[in-house]
Formats: C-alpha cells, sequence, structure tokens
C-alpha cells in the first residue's frame, strides 16, 4: 500500500506541476488558438526590445501565441535563442515577427512516453537509494535482526 503511495505521488506530482517533458511538433502557420505554446524559427536574424533591453542575433523565439496580426506574428515570449548560443528569458514580454520570416514553425505538446521514463528513472532512483540506506520501501526499516537469543 505505502509502495502505491509513493509510485501515485511520484506520477502526480509532475502532471499537477507541469514539469513534464515535452517535444516540439512541426506545424503549419495557419490560425491556432491563442495561448498555444509555439517556437518559430526565423530565416534573418532579428532583433527584439525586451523590458530595458535589445537582444540580437535572434534565430528561434518560443512562447505563446497571442495573434496573427496581418503580415505579423504576435508571441507573448517565454524564451529567445540566439545564433551566439546565449539565451534570453522572454519573461512574456510581447515580440512581434514578420510572418516573411518565420522559416517554421513548431508546436509544444506534451510526451507521454519520455515523461513516462523519466518518472519510472526517479521511482527507480528512489526505490534503489532508499534501499542503499537500508529503508525497505515495502514497509519500515530493514536489517539488523532483533535482540540475544537465550
Amino acid at each position: 500500500m505505502r509502495t502505491l503511495r509513493l509510485l501515485a505521488v511520484a506520477v502526480l506530482v509532475p502532471m499537477v506541476t507541469g514539469a513534464g517533458c515535452y517535444h516540439y511538433v512541426p506545424v503549419q502557420m495557419v490560425a491556432h488558438p491563442q495561448g498555444t505554446p509555439l517556437r518559430a524559427s526565423l530565416g534573418t536574424m532579428s532583433a527584439f526590445e525586451l523590458y530595458a533591453i535589445t537582444v540580437n542575433n535572434i534565430d528561434q523565439v518560443e512562447g505563446e501565441l497571442v495573434r496573427l496580426d496581418g503580415a505579423d506574428m504576435v508571441l507573448s515570449a517565454t524564451w529567445l535563442h540566439a545564433v551566439t548560443g546565449n539565451g534570453y528569458a522572454g519573461n512574456g514580454w510581447t515580440v512581434r515577427i514578420p510572418q516573411a520570416n518565420v522559416t517554421a514553425v513548431e508546436e509544444k505538446r506534451f510526451s507521454w512516453w519520455r515523461s513516462g521514463v523519466v518518472i519510472g528513472a526517479v521511482v527507480a532512483g528512489t526505490t534503489l537509494g532508499f534501499e542503499a540506506l537500508g529503508v525497505n520501501v515495502y514497509g519500515g526499516l530493514s536489517g539488523g535482526g532483533g535482540g540475544t537469543q537465550k
């Protein structure tokens, strides 16, 4: 019973907190619902104004779709990748990208099998760790026997 509870916690916590494994799937640039998590790859390096700084040489922008506005894609940026290898937190700042500069659009999706592998590894590692410490995950402490025999 205790093991079942541990397993349930290990499975449910990542789902509830939104932590899990995600992957990007190529999609067509058509009208997606507002809030759809997308990654846009850019054909020409761009510069974006984020609050008080300007980030340069950006080739990918991750964020949630706000809207398609004429010939522009408006995203609430979560991360901006630069060709130099640097990345910048978008902190939800709105960026406007000309659709003519977008070479590919990918949608962020939850990956059940990747999350399952990670959860399985966490459960196995936790179980092995408790066993190494002498804690029997199936109930109580293991090892060390009881007193003297007469």
